[in-house]
């Protein structure tokens, strides 16, 4: 119930705020959301594939809603979580990478996506290629999920990254200031812009912590959070 730390590792929350939704903004959203608003830099009227939305890709995929996206398609395995992502914001949803590419092929008449988020879980080298070719020219692909500590290989075509000039950048935490953004998506969410509500799948007591492991492993979540009597 305690903790020690320094003062710039604390934000101030309105006492208005309910904390179990406040929570989802110190990592998870402020991730998502500045992947597609910082680390993107999505504009209004573009194009937006997000690849995994569980929390921190439903908040990537709010955020390119809100930074004004034209077409946002979310890519996940998980049919729950795709019906979820048209609630945040998704105009169309694929179940694999290679199915999005045929629909962004098809929509975007050949151009694909300006912007492409990677908020899958764990990412993989070999991946890279087929996520590369879902940018359109000059596109940029954000990775913030993790990748294993030991993987060095990637495979992707680098002819495609020199001819179509396309960019792949990393982003950790959604190159985010939390100072800054957490007064503001806690705003956006008073406001009715960011919805937090609808990312809060289940609720757990500290005993049934082992539940929601389970569920989030499952994909029966969007997010999980542990409230304390």
């Amino acid at each position: 119930r305690h903790t020690v730390g320094h003062e710039r590792s604390f934000i101030k929350i309105d006492e208005d705020l309910p904390l179990d939704r406040a929570c989802l903004v110190a990592c998870g959203v402020s991730t998502g959301w500045g992947s597609a608003v910082h680390r993107a830099r999505v504009q209004p009227g573009e194009d937006v594939a997000v690849i995994g939305v569980g929390g921190v890709g439903s908040a990537a995929v709010q955020g390119a809603r809100l930074a004004g996206a034209r077409r946002i398609f979310a890519i996940d395995p998980v049919e729950f979580k795709r019906e979820q992502a048209m609630g945040f914001g998704a105009t169309h949803t694929s179940s694999s990478i290679e199915e999005a590419f045929s629909l962004i092929h098809q929509l975007t008449l050949g151009r694909m996506c300006h912007r492409v988020i990677c908020t899958m879980s764990v990412g993989r080298g070999e991946w890279m290629g087929a996520i590369m070719a879902l940018a359109a020219k000059r596109g940029r692909v954000v990775v913030t999920n993790v990748h294993p500590w030991t993987e060095t290989d990637v495979t992707m075509s680098m002819l495609d990254l020199l001819t179509m000039e396309k960019e792949l950048v990393g982003s950790i935490f959604g190159s985010s200031n939390p100072e800054e953004d957490v007064p503001r998506l806690l705003g956006l969410y008073r406001d009715g812009h960011l919805d937090l509500d609808a990312m809060v799948t289940r609720t757990y007591s500290l005993e049934r912590i082992n539940d929601g492991y389970e569920d989030m492993r499952q994909g029966r979540t969007i997010r999980g959070v542990l409230t304390f009597a």
